[in-house]
């Protein structure tokens, strides 16, 4: 073998490929912003009141 590697560059996005993306992106910090705030809600539910009477 001689030299460098001789790989072929990948083509350009193109502005619906980015758009798509950047959709995508949207949405998938959105499910993961609920999923956190689901189970922010699920800890206060599980604890109860009892979180409100404990020592500081």
């Amino acid at each position: 073998m001689s030299g460098k590697d001789q790989r072929p560059t990948p083509p350009a996005f193109s502005p619906e490929d980015m758009a798509r993306r950047r959709r995508r992106s949207v949405a998938l910090a959105l499910v993961l912003g609920a999923l956190v705030v689901f189970f922010f809600v699920v800890t206060l539910v599980k604890t109860g009141p009892a979180i409100l009477n404990r020592p500081l």
